[in-house]
């Protein structure tokens, strides 16, 4: 009598969590947010300007060809980032790249992720 009780309490406890486990998977899982859209300020490209700021700004870490150093290659930054997320990157910089919004004008960021786009 006492297994026949034991038999019944683990099989109603394996059912139960049987239960459980399909209940909570079944829940529908929280999506993450979308990152907040920044409006890139509308600019007609201008190499020359992009060239000069990148010089100034971004040379020491990327390099003279955008080979790399300390930063990443952008060689090919355009076919990696859309001008919006580079656009991003800039301004508010990550990991160990610095914000350039207090140091470059709006206008100067997005002529410059404009450029670096076209690198694909």
């Amino acid at each position: 009598m006492q297994k026949w009780i034991m038999a019944v309490l683990f099989f109603g406890a394996c059912t139960f969590g049987l239960v459980m486990l399909i209940v909570t998977s079944a829940q529908p899982k929280p999506e993450a947010e979308p990152e907040p859209q920044i409006a890139v300020p509308a600019v007609t490209l201008d190499k020359v300007a992009a060239e000069t700021v990148y010089k100034q700004s971004c040379l020491s870490c990327h390099g003279d060809q955008l080979q790399g150093k300390i930063g990443p290659n952008l060689q090919k930054a355009g076919t990696k980032f859309t001008e919006q997320q580079l656009y991003k990157l800039i301004l508010n910089g990550k990991g160990g790249m610095p914000a350039f919004k207090s140091s470059l004008k709006e206008e100067e960021i997005a002529n410059l992720s404009l450029w670096l786009a076209e690198h694909k």
